[in-house]
């Protein structure tokens, strides 16, 4: 009852607001606005207008992002139709699905941060936390909601999440950010941007504690909560036909995590910890070497260090029986229990954008990717695997409304073999500003090194325990189809965008692959591997800005899925819907309201709503912004997992900004 009361105040609210802006909407609008035709950059990986692709696309405004108060770019997500996020193990093991599937490690969707790839071939799956990346400095996000492997590679499977951050040029001058909360969250980002010459450049910093959950589902204390820190700098040369950018990263995280939960192994008054440094550069180069012809090249290199320790007492039975040792049973041994993983990437790109006229337009690429491991825990050592990737993307104006898109790329992995991505697509366009689109796409997501060459061994005092291996699993493959409208009506400043798709996929390969199992089974790690599941949906989603003001984005998704094992159906949330609506009272004060609805997310439901009051105040060079708001807990469940449980179902917070 109260869900629906809560929406239907909601909906209200937002048709109130229309009905008084409407009228200023169709007179007062800006210039620009009124021409805008807006363009995205992901699906051909170059700009085109977004009325012209073939795939279902999500664009999260740069307007919207700084409304949105939200201070970590992954629950920007939540604001996509079909995504949910959330925590799993811990606090910063964050749960980031488009379409389900699994949860203790998603790992079918490829996310970029300015064209470089953050998605981990070794122990496949984005680690949110360690990404070098603050909020404040994203410009949009731009999401290719399907496969699109035929330009971003074969782990491009379910989606495309491509993270562009702003340009130094939008951001001169300094900015100071504080927000704190009445459950020991809090987070603090500072940042400075200057101009030399050609130059533009920006430095950024910010730290966040999250205190994460307190108590299990049965009430028994959790290990939980976890401090990042990270640095930024961007520097950007252009000329009137090159430009040249260098990005620079480092991140530490330092969290709780869970206690091992084994008989004979106890921890006193200690509690585990992991820490994990994680730092990158990346360097681009694009040259317009004539009006028909640009040409791109970039280099990145990424690397983490992670460590896991545990101090802990050891029975010498759990040594004797996992370690293969020959001690005294009831001896209690004190140590170390350490799980590793470093983990290195050198990424080289060459990328032909060539135009030959207004009916035709090839996007060329080459790459060469050299990823590696070293690992006591999960590797026994060193591993190295190197990509090689030659794609080709179409654009051609078959008659004045209808562009029909075609692509495919040739991946080879000394380590997992040969692989071919297909995508075919086709816009008709009804106006200039709106159009139907269909789109068939094929993708893989090939076995990462966890998958092929694990050796999985407990490390105590130096000695490992008897290992576990992993025998290669097949490349887990997708067909999906789609269907869809866009309309954007820039007199109104309103688009909406409806799909409707199918995805087929075979071969997928559970997640939760557990030593002691392995044990059990001859010392094999054996996960499912002939799992499937057809999802049929349909997404929707609105964004609306009024000449006034007035912000409003709501999203809605549902999904059917029939699957083969209870693990990939559970993971499935059948129907999702959010609302977020910013509008401003006067000049200095506006009202901002969020709500999500998720039915059975990981088997339980999600509903919960923010509230918080703006005020703004200008002053010569200083620009203030500050408010106070809540979030509530409408629901009385865990959140994706048993153990997510909230004791306070209402937690308050505090922001303030200052420009100068």
């Amino acid at each position: 009852m109260i869900r629906f009361i809560t929406s239907a105040l909601l909906m209200t609210y937002v048709g109130v607001v229309s009905a008084d802006s409407i009228d200023d909407s169709l007179l007062g609008l800006d210039d620009m606005l009124l021409g805008d035709i807006p363009a995205v950059v992901t699906p051909a990986r170059v700009a085109q207008p977004r009325v012209e692709v073939s795939s279902t696309l999500s664009v999260l405004s740069g307007e919207f992002i700084r409304r949105s108060n939200i201070q970590y770019v992954e629950d920007l997500l939540f604001h996509v139709p079909g995504f949910f996020v959330g925590p799993y193990w811990n606090s910063y093991r964050k749960v980031v699905a488009y379409h389900g599937t699994e949860l203790d490690r998603f790992r079918r969707i490829q996310v970029l941060v300015n064209g470089r790839s953050v998605y981990s071939s070794v122990y496949a799956r984005v680690d949110w936390p360690s990404l070098a990346l603050n909020i404040e400095d994203v410009e949009r996000v731009e999401i290719n909601r399907g496969p699109n492997a035929s330009s971003y590679g074969s782990n491009s499977f379910l989606a495309v999440i491509n993270i562009i951050t702003r340009s130094p040029l939008d951001t001169l001058g300094s900015d100071v950010f504080v927000t704190s909360d009445d459950q020991g969250n809090r987070r603090i980002y500072g940042q400075y941007s200057g101009l030399s010459d050609n130059w533009s450049y920006r430095v950024s910093a910010s730290r966040g504690t999250v205190d994460g959950y307190q108590f299990k589902g049965d009430g028994d204390p959790r290990n939980d909560g976890h401090v990042q820190t990270s640095g930024n700098m961007f520097f950007v040369y252009e000329d009137p036909t090159q430009k040249v950018d260098i990005d620079l990263g480092v991140t530490n995280l330092d969290a709780d995590v869970e206690f091992y939960e084994v008989p004979g192994v106890s921890y006193g008054d200690t509690r585990p910890k992991l820490e994990r440094d994680r730092e990158h550069i990346k360097l681009g180069w694009e040259f317009e070497q004539s009006p028909t012809h640009t040409l791109k090249m970039q280099y990145y290199y990424d690397k983490s260090d992670r460590l896991e320790d545990h101090d802990v007492d050891v029975y010498g039975q759990v040594l004797n029986l996992l370690f293969a040792q020959s001690l005294p049973e009831e001896q209690i041994y004190e140590g170390h229990l350490l799980s590793d993983l470093d983990e290195e990437r050198h990424d080289i790109e060459l990328q032909s954008i060539w135009t030959p006229n207004s009916d035709y337009r090839f996007v060329n690429t080459v790459s060469y990717r050299q990823d590696s491991v070293d690992s006591a825990t999960y590797f026994d050592g060193h591993y190295k695997d190197e990509l090689s990737r030659v794609s080709t993307n179409l654009s051609y104006r078959a008659l004045d409304p209808l562009i029909l898109n075609a692509g495919a790329m040739y991946e080879h992995s000394t380590l997992s073999g040969d692989y071919t991505s297909p995508q075919i697509g086709a816009t008709y366009k009804l106006t200039p500003q709106s159009s139907l689109r269909a789109n068939v796409s094929q993708a893989y997501r090939v076995p990462d090194l966890y998958d092929q060459k694990a050796a999985w061994s407990y490390v105590f005092n130096g000695i490992r325990s008897i290992p576990a291996y992993s025998t290669g699993v097949p490349a887990e493959k997708i067909i999906a189809y789609e269907v869809g409208y866009f309309q954007n009506i820039p007199t109104l400043g309103l688009s909406f965008d409806l799909s409707a798709y199918r995805e087929k996929m075979t071969n997928l390969v559970g997640s939760n692959k557990k030593y002691e199992d392995a044990l059990e089974d001859g010392g094999v790690l054996t996960p499912a591997t002939d799992l499937k599941a057809t999802i049929d949906g349909i997404e929707a989603e609105l964004d609306w800005r009024s000449a006034k003001g007035t912000l409003v984005r709501t999203t809605m998704s549902y999904q059917d899925t029939q699957a083969n094992h209870k693990n990939i159906s559970e993971s499935v949330a059948p129907f999702i819907t959010t609302l977020f609506l910013s509008t401003p009272l006067n000049d200095s004060f506006s009202i901002n309201s969020r709500y999500i609805y998720g039915k059975e997310i990981a088997t339980y439901d999600y509903e919960a709503l923010g509230l918080w009051l703006s005020y703004r105040r200008v002053a010569g060079s200083t620009t203030l912004t500050a408010g106070v708001g809540a979030n509530i807990r409408l629901d009385n469940e865990p959140y994706i997992r048993v153990n997510n449980v909230t004791e306070k179902k209402t937690s308050y917070f505090m922001f303030a900004n200052v420009s100068f």
